[in-house]
């Protein structure tokens, strides 16, 4: 399981940080492909840590996975206010 778990976090820790970096301008510009490719990175960490049962890394990694998902659905693209 721990070869396992690491491939996950291989994959999941570097394309993580490279899009939460970049975070904003993910959610106000719309960026779906970058969006579903954090949810992924996102869940292939949360499901590393629960083959290695360190239950608090799921909750931390768990919740960015909800709040995440949440904020993009929920703030998107607002319109501009006119000048």
């Amino acid at each position: 399981m721990d070869a396992i778990s690491t491939a996950l976090f291989i994959f999941g820790y570097p394309v993580s940080i490279v899009i939460i970096v970049r975070w904003i301008p993910v959610v106000r510009e719309r960026r779906i492909v970058w969006f579903w490719l954090e949810e992924a990175a996102v869940a292939a960490i949360v499901l590393g840590w629960i083959l290695r049962e360190r239950w608090g890394a799921v909750l931390i990694n768990g919740t960015w996975l909800v709040v995440a998902g949440l904020w993009y659905w929920l703030a998107g693209r607002r319109a501009r206010p006119r000048v």
